[in-house]
């Protein structure tokens, strides 16, 4: 989020005192990401904590509390167990509980990784690029080891049909805005609506085609984009573990397809020490499905839900630029896989 939480910060401070046993000086916003408001919790000796704030009154962001659940017990548990220590986990409060609730918002408090993500670090270099593969291996050949009751299974959720829809309804049927930026938006998205169409019908076909996969299913990150990762003293570091789940591996391969794929997956396969099948179908899927959906969430923010003009204005540019610019490049890139594992085999 860009904006600070409407709260009062001596009470938050207050209230993550008495339920963590620490104290706290200060807090400094983190403008970034939508999925929760973020915070740079600073102790009186000089230690940090970074927190997340849930808002109850954001459908998004409810949806975020119910995923807590899953990858709060089992970022703690990894790291505990000395399965995957690179990771941001959760600090329990002093009565062992994951969450602090209060009237409008709930709180989670993370232990603190030094060093900047890489969000502005692309292109990647090669050594990030071999780090990045590591670390997606290295996370399915702990699967085994993980319970996987503290885990949701892959279902190939399209669950942000009904959204999209109501927000291309809402385009079409406005004649003009009062608001400038939702009126650039109506400019902008209308003429991609056959399009927008379009892939979500192939979305609907290849979700079967996913489906009927009899792939083994495997721990997954799930978002593993620059923003969720930080590279410090030659280590990578895995943050925001919201979209962890078990599913095909593809779901972690996809945010490296095109020219430098094979940098990547050559580091993916040495670690698994073994060569992998890829399949292309679920590549496409989650290519499609993940544009689609984050179109659904920046547009329900900038339509639908009582935000801020600088996060309407964000999330606009993030539509522009990180989502419609780079459908042209889904197919080119993903024949680029297919060559690179054609003259592999």
């Amino acid at each position: 989020m860009k904006q600070r939480y409407h709260i009062d910060e001596s009470i938050l401070m207050k209230k993550l005192d008495q339920e963590y046993g620490i104290h706290t000086a200060s807090l400094s916003f983190i403008p970034i990401g939508d999925s929760a408001y973020s915070y740079q919790v600073n102790g009186m000796s000089g230690e940090r904590y970074y927190l997340k704030l849930f808002d109850h009154a954001n459908d998004s962001h409810r949806r975020g509390i119910q995923r807590l659940k899953y990858y709060l017990p089992l970022t703690r548990s990894m790291y505990q167990e000395g399965l995957f220590r690179n990771l941001t986990y959760p600090i329990k409060t002093l009565s062992d509980e994951f969450t602090v609730t209060l009237s409008e918002c709930t709180a989670v408090l993370f232990h603190f990784i030094e060093g900047e993500t890489l969000a502005e670090a692309y292109p990647f270099s090669n050594i990030i690029l071999e780090a990045i593969g590591r670390s997606v291996a290295q996370l399915q050949q702990i699967t085994s080891h993980l319970d996987c009751s503290m885990l949701s299974e892959e279902t190939y959720d399209i669950s942000f049909v009904p959204a999209l829809m109501k927000c291309l309804s809402l385009l079409e049927s406005t004649v003009t805005w009062d608001d400038p930026i939702r009126q650039s938006l109506q400019e902008q998205v209308l003429p991609k609506q056959d399009q927008i169409l379009a892939m979500l019908n192939l979305v609907h076909e290849l979700r079967q085609a996913a489906a009927a996969d009899p792939k083994k299913m495997v721990l997954c990150h799930g978002d593993l984009w620059g923003g969720n990762l930080i590279f410090a003293d030659n280590e990578l570091y895995l943050i925001d573990w919201e979209s962890a789940q078990l599913a095909p591996p593809e779901l972690d391969l996809v945010g490296y397809l095109g020219e430098k794929f094979e940098v990547f997956f050559s580091a993916y396969e040495r670690q698994l020490g073994r060569s992998v099948s890829v399949n292309l179908d679920i590549i496409r899927f989650y290519c499609y499905r993940n544009q689609l959906r984050n179109l659904t969430n920046w547009l329900m923010n900038i339509l639908c839900r009582n935000l801020d003009a600088e996060q309407r204005e964000n999330d606009l540019e993030m539509i522009l630029y990180h989502c419609m610019n780079r459908w042209a490049d889904i197919e080119p890139n993903i024949r680029m896989v297919e060559a690179v594992l054609r003259k592999r085999k």
